[in-house]
């Protein structure tokens, strides 16, 4: 739903969240945080991965990407967004 949260904190898990303003986190290792909708975010621990989208405002989708943590500069335990150029950044509370 609508700025909704999803976590996991066990071994190979995923944590998944369609709703815009939403977010997903795992902490568990070798799992995947994945979120889709409009200005979603995502955070991983090491040695798991992210997956976001971009959507413009009319909630079509621009760009996916996913990555492993320590690759294409994702920092573990860091929240992420995918901008419209559909590059990974920092999340800025």
């Amino acid at each position: 739903g609508y700025q909704s949260a999803a976590s996991n904190t066990g071994y190979q898990s995923a944590a998944s969240n369609t709703g815009d303003y939403s977010a997903a986190e795992v902490s568990g290792s070798h799992s995947v945080a994945a979120a889709f909708g409009i200005e979603s975010k995502a955070r991983a621990s090491v040695n798991s991965a992210i997956v976001l989208c971009y959507r413009n405002d009319e909630g079509e989708l621009i760009h996916i990407r996913a990555s492993k943590v320590g690759e294409n500069g994702i920092k573990p335990d860091t929240w992420y967004t995918l901008n419209a150029d559909g590059q990974f950044v920092e999340f800025e509370e």
